[in-house]
């Protein structure tokens, strides 16, 4: 067991203890606590946890180094984040944490407002064109590193001339929740359908595999939340995107 030496009242900072706990705590809301559920059952060896412990968990932060960035993703109440805030000594990294509890201090790189939003799966029709994407050759010359996509990911895309114009994965798919990001559509072929179809693909197939799904988009991006909409998923949750050393956008 990890004790940090800081310690507020009575709570205390736990590292990769309370696992259990903090499982049955984001089992209540998978909607929100996607990320940290996820690692949790099948990520685990890439992921350290830190738990705000008072008796009770009152908040948590997550550092998954399995990416070509660290991402750092933090839940719970404002003393929770701020002191959980403490323990980031990475030099390169992007975190995330609700925009209400964001502390006010200068993090060095640029910030961005992200929603979350929400859908239940429904039974759209399967979309002729689309396919399973299980060759990170597919992919190589969109993402700069696909191979969770085709690793751990449920990922479709519409293949034409032996490369993917259109792709959305699954990056999480638990019963409680699916996750669905990378969504991407070549420049010289959007605005002709191709997102719409990849999105309608994935929330079909999702139909009967889960109960949630979840997406992450930038705030400012009216173009892709007006698709989202269409299929049903509605703003239930803002972030805050910070980068650290690093110039990422979500």
């Amino acid at each position: 067991m990890f004790y940090c030496e800081k310690t507020i009242i009575d709570s205390v900072i736990l590292k990769n203890d309370k696992l259990k706990e903090l499982e049955e705590f984001c089992v209540h809301d998978p909607v929100k606590h996607h990320f940290a559920l996820w690692d949790l059952r099948v990520d685990l060896e890439n992921t350290d946890f830190y738990v705000y412990w008072n008796g009770k968990i009152e908040g948590y932060m997550l550092i998954y180094s399995g990416g070509s960035v660290p991402s750092v993703i933090l839940n719970g109440n404002k003393n929770a984040i701020a002191e959980l805030l403490d323990e980031v000594k990475l030099k390169k990294c992007v975190i995330q944490m609700p925009w209400e509890e964001a502390p006010h201090r200068n993090f060095g790189g640029r910030l961005y407002r992200v929603d979350l939003m929400s859908a239940k799966p429904a039974p759209f029709p399967h979309q002729d064109g689309v396919q399973r994407i299980k060759e990170r050759s597919l992919l190589e010359d969109i993402f700069e590193d696909p191979t969770y996509l085709v690793e751990k990911a449920i990922t479709f895309g519409v293949v034409k001339d032996g490369r993917v114009i259109s792709v959305a994965s699954a990056l999480v798919h638990l019963p409680e929740v699916w996750v669905i990001g990378a969504v991407f559509t070549r420049n010289e072929l959007r605005n002709m359908g191709f997102a719409s179809k990849v999105l309608s693909h994935i929330v079909g197939y999702s139909y009967g595999r889960t109960k949630n799904l979840v997406l992450w988009v930038r705030s400012d991006n009216q173009p892709a939340i007006h698709i989202y909409e269409k299929y049903g998923f509605k703003k239930v949750w803002e972030n805050v995107w910070i980068n650290v050393g690093v110039d990422v956008v979500p």
